[in-house]
């Protein structure tokens, strides 16, 4: 067993598939038999310290910015945490000024370090402001993966992406993990409004390309007109979206459904009839995931770096341009006029889904933690699970001594 240290903005709640993945394999690791420790940001109302299904949880000064909130915690705050806990390694999630100042922290106490490679420049400078940084960002990253001992790549395209920038780490692929528990699973469908239902789920934000969806809706409604298209999710484009949807006069069938609870997707899932993701960046798309286990056709643009993983054209599903709305309006007519292929494509999408299973995933991440420390990572089947989960975790915090500032929010 190890004693690992996650380092992430995002985490509990998610706001963002890291956040899902991290939650997952947090709790996969802890019931292995392994100690996690997470460093994370804090929002109004949390406590600084908690347990967390048998996970530690460090919550530091935070800041929001561009909709996400950023953990600032100084570099004397993470050095006390670090050396408090003495973890044998760390591994990061989020690029950010968390991980800078967090990997310059570790590697002058000697930790080892790894770093899952959850995103691109091009999901950091989405934000109109971040963009002619995209270049700079682009060297920071190369800069910061070349110093840790292993990279994660979520698909294999990522992978490929990460070894043709010139990175010289070792890149190891390991999926993003699917986990729902079984009463989740079995969670009532959510009562439809119609004959054929579409479903997105995530982030509103530019990079989701959500105008090619709203425009290829609109195209299907002409010919099968019982459609409704339900939009689960928050974020900035939301007000653009709604308006766009009033000017192609489809208002009444699109349903903005604001945010939802990670809990609560598998109503969703279960009633649509197809899951559609016209995003023009992902690494790799943990809601199509989703949908695959709930044995839904899945639609993702040709552009995201995982889509011939996902989808094996015209068996789970389809890739289609994202530039236009034609081909994807085209698919969906066709899926909506056959209910058999979507339930032979549903089939073939579960099967797919086995390989998401977050046991198998916790399996792989241990070999790469035994990589970069250098000595075997095996589980601990005799650790009693959740461990920590009585410990007395605000006289832990006292003993960590951190400073007024990063108890504020």
């Amino acid at each position: 067993m190890a004693k690992i240290c996650m380092i992430s903005d995002d985490f509990l709640p998610a706001a963002t598939g890291v956040g899902i993945h991290l939650q997952s394999v947090c709790s996969q690791l802890v019931s292995r038999g392994h100690e996690v420790v997470v460093i994370t940001s804090r929002r109004k109302g949390q406590q600084p310290l908690e347990n967390w299904k048998g996970v530690k949880v460090y919550r530091t000064f935070t800041m929001k910015a561009f909709g996400f909130y950023q953990a600032l915690p100084s570099k004397e705050t993470l050095r006390r945490i670090l050396t408090a806990e003495r973890p044998e390694l760390v591994h990061h999630h989020y690029l950010s000024l968390l991980l800078v100042r967090a990997e310059k922290v570790a590697r002058s106490l000697g930790i080892p370090q790894l770093y899952t490679y959850h995103m691109t420049a091009d999901h950091l400078t989405q934000p109109v402001p971040m963009r002619p940084f995209r270049g700079l960002i682009d060297r920071v990253i190369n800069r910061y993966c070349d110093a840790f001992r292993v990279i994660i790549a979520p698909s294999q395209g990522i992978a490929r992406q990460v070894v043709d920038r010139g990175i010289t780490s070792p890149v190891r692929t390991i999926t993003n993990p699917v986990d729902f528990s079984a009463e989740e699973m079995m969670l009532a469908p959510r009562a439809k409004d119609s004959g054929f239902t579409l479903l997105y789920a995530g982030r509103l934000a530019p990079e989701k390309n959500l105008p090619l969806l709203l425009h290829a809706f609109a195209k299907l409604l002409a010919r099968v007109p019982d459609s409704t298209l339900w939009i689960v999710g928050e974020g900035s484009e939301r007000p653009a979206l709604e308006a766009l949807s009033g000017k192609l006069g489809i208002s009444d069938q699109v349903k903005f459904l604001g945010y939802q609870d990670h809990s609560v997707l598998p109503a969703f899932y279960s009633a649509c009839d197809v899951f559609v993701l016209p995003s023009l960046v992902e690494t790799q798309a943990i809601v199509a995931m989703e949908a695959m286990a709930f044995a839904k056709p899945i639609i993702v643009t040709s552009q995201i770096a995982s889509a011939r993983e996902l989808v094996t054209q015209g068996e789970n599903g389809y890739r289609v341009d994202p530039s236009t709305p034609d081909e994807l309006a085209q698919r969906l007519v066709e899926l909506a006029q056959a209910p058999a292929l979507r339930e032979r494509m549903g089939q073939a999408g579960q099967r797919k889904s086995g390989q998401y299973r977050p046991e198998t995933v916790a399996e792989a991440i241990e070999f790469a933690y035994s990589e970069a420390l250098g000595s075997p990572v095996v589980p601990n089947r005799n650790a009693p699970r959740n461990s920590t989960a009585n410990r007395d975790v605000s006289r832990e915090a006292d003993q960590i001594d951190f400073r007024a500032r990063d108890l504020e929010n």
